[in-house]
């Protein structure tokens, strides 16, 4: 049966869902008093057209926030990398002066000394910095490694502290430990990683603290999940308002544009802190703060459960045995990079060991095979023949040297698939003096039967 629908009805139907297929959710239906069959579709489409309006209406809300979201990360970034320019540019701009002062041919012993103390220091913030960077770049990846151990939460305060309290250049400021009986013992945990949460939290207080004290509280408890450490580190230094303390976790952002030139830094220690703690099976959060009034950051951990790591005389950082020496030790040393070559080679030659050089994986292959020595310095990142092939292909020539990676990645990265090549241990650039000496003299005393 064919209806006889009025036309404008008609017109203004066709208009409505014209309208709505442009995105236009404006203009609803009339609905007659005749309830008939268009009357039935008209509702129908009225309440398309407002869910429509409704969908698009979020949509758009949602749009909006991310393109603020967007541009608030860009700005953010931007600070960041302007931030992270000058903490790199200015440490080394300081190290390069200090290197033409130290060409300098009238200098003072104990001028030079401090030279070079200023030297290594700076070397070692702009280390410190880059680690920070790739550290965060593995956690956003999850390609975190951890390598659990006993330690003894008071005594690696300590050891912070300690360090804190030769950089705060004599303030004067009073640092103390307040633990409980039960603090006093050992828990199960990364040192490596805990150490860096504890750097991080208590430099950003020493960095903000001008006069009067830092406290570290530590305490441990027990509950359904078992036990926890809680670690408060508090100072009185210039406080948060409480409109700065929503952003203080976020990354590349500071509490607010102006810290950053006042006080240094790149925004990216506590948010790195807040995520390791978290790997830790823990939480670090702002317990509380006010300007004026310092703040007081709280750390949580779990225990962890112990891990198979490959020992730990292949991790660089650890404390060397004292008094080890090279002397006499033939070292072939496979590196590509000449400086580092150079440094390396004198400085084992000063140490007392011979040292043959090679400059690419097949060179330390033809080398290793021709001749006899007491442990190999492998580069993993070599022309021709990369350190992992040139290992392997020792190995698989029946070579029985202990062979000891040096890599540019943190050693974590590497060391399993390193060891599974077949070297001996895994040493990450810029490593200690101390470190390569002891893990060269401890790989030769071990030698491969």
């Amino acid at each position: 049966m064919r209806l006889a629908f009025p036309s404008q009805r008609v017109v203004d139907f066709l208009d409505v869902l014209e309208m709505m297929a442009a995105g236009d959710t404006s203009k609803r239906l009339v609905i007659s008093e005749k309830h008939d069959e268009l009357d039935a579709i008209a509702y129908g489409v009225n309440v398309l057209v407002g869910e429509l309006g409704w969908a698009t209406a979020r949509v758009i809300e949602a749009q909006e926030e991310r393109a603020v979201s967007a541009e608030r990360a860009n700005a953010s970034k931007n600070i960041f990398l302007r931030n992270m320019s000058h903490e790199i540019r200015t440490p080394i701009a300081a190290m390069l002066g200090f290197a033409d002062l130290l060409a300098s041919p009238n200098l003072a012993p104990e001028e030079r000394s401090d030279l070079l103390s200023r030297l290594q220091s700076n070397g070692q913030a702009v280390l410190s910095l880059l680690e920070d960077l790739l550290d965060f770049a593995r956690l956003d990846a999850h390609k975190v490694v951890l390598s659990p151990e006993p330690v003894c939460v008071i005594e690696l305060v300590r050891e912070v502290l300690a360090s804190l309290e030769i950089a705060s250049h004599g303030r004067g400021l009073l640092m103390q430990i307040d633990a409980t009986l039960e603090a006093l013992g050992s828990i199960q945990t990364d040192r490596y990683r805990l150490r860096q949460i504890l750097v991080n939290v208590l430099s950003n207080a020493l960095k903000f603290t001008e006069a009067g004290r830092i406290v570290v509280s530590l305490r441990t408890t027990r509950d359904d999940d078992g036990e926890q450490w809680t670690i408060d580190m508090t100072d009185t230094g210039i406080g948060l308002a409480p409109e700065q303390q929503p952003h203080l976790f976020e990354p590349f952002a500071q509490a607010n544009a102006s810290i950053a030139k006042i006080y240094g830094g790149n925004g990216l220690g506590l948010a790195l802190s807040r995520r390791l703690a978290r790997q830790l099976g823990g939480e670090l959060m702002l317990l509380r703060s006010a300007p004026g009034e310092g703040a007081t950051f709280r750390l949580t951990l779990r225990p962890l459960e112990a891990s198979s790591q490959v020992g730990a005389a292949s991790v660089a950082g650890k404390p060397s045995t004292a008094a080890a020496t090279i002397t006499g030790l033939r070292v072939l040393l496979a590196e590509d990079h000449r400086d580092l070559h150079l440094s390396l080679r004198k400085l084992l030659e000063r140490e007392g060991a011979t040292v043959e050089s090679a400059y690419d994986g097949r060179e330390a292959v033809g080398k290793a095979m021709s001749a006899t020595f007491d442990v190999i310095l492998m580069d993993l990142r070599m022309p021709e023949m990369d350190g992992f092939q040139a290992t392997r292909t020792l190995r698989s020539q029946g070579c029985r040297v202990p062979i000891v990676a040096l890599t540019a990645d943190p050693a974590t990265v590497h060391r399993a698939e390193a060891v599974d090549a077949g070297c001996d241990g895994c040493l990450s650039k810029p490593f200690k003096l101390d470190d390569l000496i002891a893990s060269i003299r401890g790989s030769s005393r071990g030698q491969r039967a």
